[in-house]
């Protein structure tokens, strides 16, 4: 069952590099560009061969075929092996919320996810999501 309230957009020519959001992984470089499967508002999932665990926090920067990029911050909440004989896995990670406080994701990112993605309706009214993210 499809639990998700906003639209996820298929990209071609989209990839993130991350890292773990940690105090030990502070001065750790990010991963390489990896494939983004796909992307909301509020969270995307990836492919990778890096080591990730549900739960972890983790340092996003996506890369848009526009040239544009943004960072994110957000929690791992799904890591599934993929059966095709490679060490890659599916990962799901939810954004962090987005507002003005040092721990939030940029207003900017929010905004620019606002003018790629659709927006969507849930019955008849416009999601709120995001909007009751901002502080």
């Amino acid at each position: 069952m499809e639990r998700r309230e906003l639209p996820r957009l298929v990209l071609n020519n989209t990839s993130v590099r991350f890292k773990k959001l940690n105090p030990a992984a502070f001065w750790t470089r990010l991963s390489p560009h990896f494939s983004i499967h796909d992307l909301s508002k509020s969270g995307l999932s990836f492919k990778t061969d890096f080591p990730v665990s549900k739960g972890e926090k983790v340092y996003l920067k996506v890369f848009f075929s526009d040239g544009n990029a943004i960072t994110l911050k957000g929690i791992v909440k799904w890591r599934k092996e993929l059966s095709n004989g490679s060490n890659m896995s599916l990962v799901g990670v939810q954004f962090l919320p987005f507002g003005k406080n040092s721990d939030y994701n940029d207003l900017s990112s929010l905004n620019y996810l606002r003018k790629l993605l659709p927006s969507t309706h849930v019955g008849s009214q416009i999601s709120n999501e995001f909007n009751e993210h901002l502080e």
